[in-house]
């Protein structure tokens, strides 16, 4: 459900001028990213595992370049 201030600015896109419309599109633009990020974040495990053989038992090792480092177990 649109609110009627979206309403309003939507109905108006087509007024705009050229250089009115690419500052929308670039305003818009972080916006459709955050969207691709996201869903690419979406695709990954939530869970570590190793990139080698992905085995999820794993245990801290050290680190590195103030980094924490990860030794797979198996």
């Amino acid at each position: 459900m649109r609110s009627p201030r979206f309403k309003k600015w939507f109905a108006a896109l087509p007024v705009l001028n050229q250089p009115q419309r690419l500052q929308v599109i670039d305003a818009l633009r972080p916006a459709a990213g955050l969207d691709q990020l996201r869903a690419l974040l979406d695709g990954f495990r939530t869970e570590r595992c190793c990139p080698a053989c992905a085995s999820t038992r794993w245990h801290r090792h050290g680190q590195a370049n103030g980094l924490q480092r990860y030794r797979c177990r198996e």
